[in-house]
């Protein structure tokens, strides 16, 4: 299926604009404050002319997590659009607990939440991604982020930790969700134009309306339609690092009666990128900007190009193709049932140490039954569901030739089959005590033919033919049963207490265990000797606002105890992954905003005053290692590769994300911001490399010029630090550091109709 022949998926609901800037979304507390058997009140927005009206409604979506005990975050539209939206690192900048870094200056970043997906040096594994609550990626968990189009959603919802019950199969970390605009939600026309540093240039155009209603036998049916098309390149900051994406995201939505919902969701992107290679902390610091991946004097030629990847042509293109089929039905009074199917194919082309050319078909979906009934009397919501995955890889590696292929050395299918069951209930005790108990079972298989070749002659000439030296057939099974308990307290009319105990699990990617070599040192037979990551989280935390709505926090505390903690370790000198015994993950997240004044320099009433706000997010993560981590090789059979009390590499203990904003009734506003890590963090597992500290001075502003054109800037880096915020984590040769973007500035302007 070629590139650009297929849409994408997007979905969505009403659109509201955030009542304060403030580290945590205002209308989710004040859903979650108001008492249960009164109407939750509904934050006035702009009117939008429509002949129908969705099933789903945004405020129902903020009851349900009011009602969630555990710290979750919702990004609105806003919140996005008056970011340059390019990747997630503006986005989730004010997210305490979650860290997104952007490895090149684009998409693909280093991404985590709670410590659980530090070894991420490439890609993306241990936090679910999901589009409209539909599963996103290969089956296995293995995923990206460079095919989501941040413009195309409407609000992005982020739930932390082993609470997503829902979301969170086969992830300890949690999930993000990126809820799409549908034709309720969208402008008939709208049109954005960016450009700025290194090259970057970026466009969207998108059109969203809900059409006449119809007929369907006797029932009334009201469609409407959502299509975004955008693209966007940049030279980068770094040598060899150039980006071009291509995306389109489309759905169409039929409602049927006042009960009943089909959207169709289509999703093609075309993404084309560079791999500038990570440096050593020397090299950061004498040219940030050179090309990475160079290999110091002397290291034996593993591979055909170990110079470095501007000489070996190190990239990743691939074409994505995504559809999915969401059916709504409320067949009862308060009681519905969702089917939602879903088929994606991808196609890669990946010189990096050899060259992977890969296709990817995953198929999967859910079937889902809520009933918000009372129990007794009292407030009562009931869910379940049943969600099914199946993937099937088939790759083959060569020789990388400086960029073009040599001889095979590998050719290899793996399978992946995966059924996960979850049942959860939410009880009001109650008027102001909120108790939810559940659990969730998850199976998945994993099967693969693995044959193995060696060159006939010189590797480095494609035409010699190579010859097999072995063929591999693994299978093993992964499955766990993970209870969950918590409470909500209503404290104060317009605060919340909340607490969870929960258990989350997390399978070995076929990629980890087709990795080269086991803990003990031998050669992999087959799948490499790897558990699944288990943790028990306890969470307790308070969120609220001032009964003037003056001041708001979410303040969290939480401890992680996990076993069999997946590992980004090296052994025989040759990178690979391997379990570690116990780590314990704990951690403080406070987020909080505040309204400085009003009527600071203009004054003239509600509506035509100016406003001083401000808003700040701090994360304190302490990841240690509880039990020594100890490996086979060629060394010693008893090799030391983290000592207890180690700290677990790749993420800073202290963070925090200050911002100061002015908005002015004329409609222009202007934002300074200060990202800072605080402490140097270790970036191996001996702890003997450190990255070291950095703050960022950052500056955003922009023009509601009217209700149809908006100007926004933003510049990043302003005193030009020399930083890495993304790392690799225990690299062989030391090069950790993905250099951050150095001064910069971006522009751009928006027309809605």
């Amino acid at each position: 299926m070629k590139a650009g022949e297929l849409w994408r998926r997007a979905v969505g609901v009403a659109c509201l604009a955030t009542a304060l800037v403030g580290g945590i979304d205002q209308s989710v507390v004040r859903a979650a404050d108001e008492p249960s058997d009164q109407d939750v009140p509904v934050v006035v927005v702009d009117p939008v002319e429509v002949q129908g009206k969705r099933i789903e409604n945004v405020e129902d979506v903020k009851k349900e997590l009011a009602r969630r005990p555990g710290s979750n975050i919702l990004i609105e539209e806003k919140q996005i659009t008056e970011t340059t939206a390019v990747n997630l690192q503006e986005v989730l900048q004010f997210a305490p607990g979650v860290r997104f870094q952007s490895r090149f200056g684009a998409d693909e970043g280093q991404f985590q939440i709670r410590g659980t997906s530090l070894r991420n040096n490439f890609h993306h594994r241990g936090i679910n991604i999901l589009i409209n609550g539909i599963f996103f990626g290969d089956a296995d968990g293995f995923s990206d982020f460079e095919s989501i189009d941040l413009l195309a959603y409407e609000r992005i919802e982020v739930y932390k930790g082993a609470n997503a019950l829902r979301y969170g199969a086969n992830s300890i970390g949690g999930a993000i969700n990126f809820v799409p605009r549908t034709g309720y939600s969208a402008s008939t026309l709208q049109m954005r134009m960016l450009g700025g540093s290194f090259g970057l240039v970026s466009g969207q155009v998108s059109s969203g309306k809900v059409l006449q209603p119809f007929k369907v036998g006797s029932m009334n049916a009201t469609m409407d339609y959502y299509i975004s098309v955008s693209g966007n390149r940049q030279d980068g900051f770094q040598d060899n690092s150039q980006q071009a994406r291509e995306r389109i995201n489309a759905n169409i939505g039929i409602q049927l009666g006042n009960h009943q919902e089909i959207r169709a969701y289509f999703l093609q992107a075309n993404v084309a990128e560079r791999i500038p290679g990570s440096l050593t902390n020397t090299q950061l610091f004498q040219n940030r900007q050179q090309v990475g991946g160079q290999s110091p004097p002397g290291t034996p030629p593993f591979f055909a190009c170990n110079l470095n990847n501007q000489v070996c042509n190190y990239g990743r293109y691939y074409n994505l193709q995504r559809i999915g089929i969401a059916y709504h039905n409320e067949f009862a009074p308060n009681q519905y049932f969702e089917i939602i199917p879903y088929f994606s194919n991808q196609y890669i082309d990946h010189p990096i140490f050899q060259t992977i050319r890969q296709e990817n078909n995953n198929v999967g979906g859910e079937f889902r039954y809520v009933n918000s009934n009372s129990l007794f009397g009292k407030n009562n919501s009931f869910v379940m569901g049943f969600q099914p995955r199946y993937g099937n890889q088939r790759q083959q590696r060569f020789v990388n030739n400086n960029g073009s292929i040599g001889a095979l050395t590998q050719n290899y299918t793996a399978k992946t089959t995966y059924f996960g069951a979850y049942a959860e209930d939410a009880f009001d005790a109650t008027k102001d005590f909120t108790i939810v108990i559940g659990g969730r079972w998850d199976y998945t298989g994993r099967q693969a033919t693995v044959d193995n070749f060696g060159p006939a002659g010189n590797p480095f000439n494609p035409t010699t033919p190579s010859t097999p030296t072995g063929t591999q057939k693994p299978l093993q099974h992964f499955d766990a049963i993970n209870p969950k308990i918590g409470f909500v307290y209503r404290t104060t009319p317009t605060s919340q207490l909340y607490f969870n105990a929960s258990r989350a699990y997390e399978a070995p990617l076929n990629l980890e265990l087709l990795s080269s070599v086991n803990a003990n040192g031998t050669p992999n037979t087959g799948f490499l000797n790897l558990d699944a990551q288990r943790a028990w989280q306890l969470e307790l935390g308070h969120r609220g606002t001032s009964a003037d709505r003056r001041y708001n926090w979410d303040v969290t505390v939480y401890n992680l105890e996990m076993q069999k903690e997946i590992l980004a370790s090296i052994i025989n000198n040759q990178g690979t992954f391997q379990n570690a015994n116990g780590t314990r993950h704990t951690g403080v997240e406070a987020g909080a905003g505040m309204v400085v004044k009003k009527g600071l320099l203009a004054q003239g009433g509600a509506g035509r005053e100016d406003s001083l706000q401000t808003r700040v997010a701090y994360t304190w993560s302490r990841f240690k290692f509880t039990d020594d981590v100890r490996a086979g090789g060629g060394v010693g059979p008893n090799v030391l590769i983290a000592k207890a009390g180690n700290t677990v590499a790749g993420a800073p203990e202290h963070s925090l994300n200050m911002e100061v904003r002015y908005d002015h009734p004329a409609g222009w506003w202007i934002a300074p911001n200060v990202e800072w890590s605080l402490s140097g963090f270790y970036t191996d597992y001996s702890n003997t490399i450190k990255n070291p500290s950095y703050a960022l001075v950052n500056l955003r502003s922009g023009w509601y010029l009217d209700e149809h054109w908006t100007l926004f800037a933003e510049g990043r880096n302003l005193t030009n630090k020399t930083y890495a915020g993304a790392v690799v984590v225990n690299d062989q040769l030391n090069r950790f550091a993905n250099p951050g973007l150095g001064i910069s500035a971006f522009g751009g302007v928006e027309y809605k109709f």
